[in-house]
């Protein structure tokens, strides 16, 4: 048997359990083979409970560190926005120090900076969004400003839908209010479409205003989320491209706001928002 030891941290209700893999990557080899183990862990009946795991790993691209991430149901996700947010929070914590600083971390969707502001609120280049399909990816077919765009039913009525991507694949849905949606019903069914290979994110959105919309959140290999960092740029971008917003608009999700900037379509976007620590423990593995 062996003891890990883990930090559990929160962005927006959005909770993961973090282990820092640095020394031999021993826990990385042992959730890889073992993805039942994952499952169990963040089972939150039977295990700690946790949207996801990050594993802190060592940058083979000159980064400070590397990030990995295991989704609830085992899965490995490219990127994860809350996610990022709440290591940074980690490695934050970890340094002891007291003013602004800047980490450059590496994930399966490359290396991106990311700042803490007044030690409470981390700021995130989230990199371009991408609307090329084949990186996506899916099968839909860009429309006339080169948004992927295709069509998914809720309530017998055909909806316009568009997909994006963020280092991770995401399915956007404007509606004209979501109080009343079926999150688990669509979400479920939305995550699976054959349009996208390798499954996708779910997003269904309400404007506000020009400088606020509303979403709510089906996460790929996690279900429903209180909020997601990807999906939160994801929406804004296609909001954003489509004329309904600004390009710098808060994210109302579940679980609070996020801050989304993008000031020109050939510049990255940026993510703003919070992360806490929780409570530490030890795993026995």
């Amino acid at each position: 048997m062996q003891i890990i030891k883990f930090n559990k941290y929160q962005g927006l209700g959005n909770d993961f359990i973090i282990i820092d893999d640095r020394k031999d990557s021993t826990v990385n080899n042992i959730l890889t083979n073992d993805t039942s183990l994952v499952r169990n862990i963040c089972n939150r009946k039977y295990g700690v409970g946790a949207d996801g795991i990050i594993l802190v790993q060592n940058s083979e691209r000159g980064a400070n560190t590397k990030m990995q991430i295991f989704n609830s149901d085992g899965s490995i996700a490219e990127m994860c926005g809350n996610g990022i947010r709440c290591l940074i929070k980690y490695l934050y914590n970890e340094s002891q120090l007291n003013e602004d600083i800047n980490f450059i971390i590496e994930t399966l969707a490359g290396n991106l900076d990311c700042y803490v502001l007044n030690g409470d609120h981390i700021r995130v280049n989230m990199g371009s969004p991408s609307f090329e399909p084949k990186a996506i990816p899916t099968t839909l077919s860009p429309n006339n400003l080169n948004i992927p765009e295709g069509t998914v039913t809720i309530k017998n009525e055909n909806i316009t839908m568009y997909g994006i991507g963020m280092g991770n694949p995401h399915m956007v849905i404007i509606l004209k209010s979501i109080e009343d949606l079926q999150l688990e019903e669509l979400g479920r069914n939305f995550e699976t479409d054959n349009r996208f290979p390798n499954k996708t994110n779910v997003h269904f959105v309400e404007v506000l205003n020009m400088n606020k919309i509303l979403v709510k959140v089906w996460e790929r290999g996690c279900g429903a989320t209180l909020a997601c960092g990807t999906g939160a740029c994801a929406c804004l971008a296609v909001t954003s491209l489509l004329g309904l917003t600004n390009n710098k608009s808060e994210v109302v999700l579940p679980g609070g706001s996020l801050f989304i900037d993008w000031l020109n379509t050939s510049d990255p976007l940026y993510m703003t928002g919070p992360a806490e620590f929780v409570f530490s423990g030890q795993l026995y593995i």
